[in-house]
């Protein structure tokens, strides 16, 4: 940061200099400095003559137009114009009332004359000089939009880069020129993301490998249940029934395990993705009524009825199909979980927006857990669904399905008195 400030600063100071120098000359050019008339130098010779002979220019006042004052060459002391006088060359300005102002030294004495004349001409070239100082700030900022201009393009690169990062779990590396001011920020944000995506592409391989590895003798133990079970199925008595329930226990805690490893691998597949979503046109209607038979299908409960209403512009929607089933599946199957006797599903669409909603007349989810319910392996501790907990992963791959579609998935109270949850995702443009 120290090195861009230093290159800006020197950058304008070196700019600035050679820009003066050169508007100086070039006003120098066009509005020289005025010099004495002959006329004028022969009216200063006759005063100095006549002060001379007379010592006094009462005189000679009724007869020169201009205002003549004597001054002294104390007056001018340390001065540049004290030098310029005493050397007996006469000296001309202009002044701010638009007089022509002569100053003379008198040969071989230190009074100094100054002779004010009206001018004859209005002050020209004003405008070359209000042109040339107009010059001067627009190449100030001019320079300085040149210098800003490739860091203000390489920080919008960046920026966007971090965007990506939020919307997608997989960075991508930024490039920018070797010289940019943020070529440094842009390596650590490289780095950055290289060590993402080794962690990423870590914690995916761990979870995949401790889950297989949890398979192999899982399928063992549920192998050598199935014989236990089977003979002691042939051969059943008193004694052999307790063994029997306790062979009954073991195939169910088999069971949870190989189901938590099966929503284990689902949720590592669903932690990320790379790439934008490839959202298509189809039937909503269809699909939720064909995830309604399966999720009834893979239930016990066959006595709660599942209704699907939806308006006839939201029968067709747009999204990423795969995703959106799974989404739609998990919220279907925990109301088969947890709701009574009755679930809603009710598809919506407007200009803008695409709204899924799910209900149900089950417990509900207490309001001060609703803020967490989406996050991963949460899981709510109530005697009410203390049977039929689950692993915490389900929701949690609901609400990242809709963060990839750029929308969100919320729950609150529903009318029928449970859980009431809504996924709402925008419409693709084109």
């Amino acid at each position: 940061m120290n090195r861009t400030f230093l290159s800006l600063y020197l950058l304008i100071a070196i700019f600035v200099a050679l820009m003066g120098w050169g508007l100086d000359k070039a006003w120098q050019y066009f509005s020289p400095a005025p010099m004495v008339t002959t006329a004028q130098q022969d009216l200063l010779t006759l005063i100095e003559k006549h002060l001379k002979e007379h010592d006094s220019i009462s005189d000679l006042r009724k007869h020169i137009s201009g205002r003549i004052i004597l001054l002294s060459l104390d007056d001018f002391a340390d001065s540049q114009f004290m030098d310029e006088l005493a050397s007996g060359m006469p000296h001309i300005i202009h002044n701010s009332q638009n007089e022509v102002q002569i100053y003379k030294r008198i040969n071989g004495s230190t009074t100094i004359i100054r002779l004010s004349l009206p001018s004859q001409h209005q002050p020209q070239n004003n405008y070359v000089y209000e042109i040339l100082l107009t010059v001067f700030y627009i190449s100030i900022g001019l320079i300085v939009f040149i210098w800003v201009w490739p860091l203000m393009r390489d920080v919008k690169r960046l920026e966007q880069h971090t965007q990506y990062v939020g919307r997608n779990a997989l960075p991508e590396p930024v490039t920018v020129m070797p010289g940019s001011a943020v070529n440094n920020l842009a390596q650590a944000f490289n780095r950055m993301a290289e060590r993402i995506k080794e962690l990423l592409a870590s914690h995916k391989e761990m979870t995949y490998a401790v889950s297989h590895e949890l398979r192999t003798p899982l399928a063992r133990m549920k192998f050598a249940l199935a014989m236990l079970q089977e003979q002691a199925e042939i051969s059943a008595n008193s004694s052999e029934k307790e063994e029997n329930d306790h062979t009954t226990s073991l195939i169910k805690d088999v069971e949870e395990m190989d189901a938590l490893i099966t929503q284990l691998l689902s949720y590592a597949g669903y932690e990320h993705k790379n790439g934008p979503l490839n959202q298509e046109s189809g039937d909503m209607a269809f699909l939720v009524n064909e995830l309604i038979r399966r999720a009834k299908a893979s239930h016990k409960s066959s006595d709660i009825t599942v209704t699907l209403k939806t308006e006839k512009n939201a029968m067709q929607m747009q999204c990423e199909w795969h995703l959106m089933e799974r989404a739609i599946f998990n919220l279907i199957h925990n109301g088969l979980r947890f709701a009574s006797s009755h679930i809603i599903v009710e598809l919506y669409a407007n200009d803008a927006h695409y709204k899924i909603t799910v209900e149900d007349d089950g417990p509900g989810i207490p309001p001060k857990e609703q803020e967490r319910i989406f996050e991963s392996f949460i899981r709510l501790d109530s005697e009410e669904n203390a049977q039929t907990r689950g692993f915490g992963l389900g929701l949690a791959i609901v609400q990242r399905a809709l963060k990839w579609h750029n929308g969100n998935a919320s729950v609150s109270m529903s009318e029928l008195g449970g859980a009431k949850f809504v996924l709402e995702w925008p419409k693709v443009e084109g």
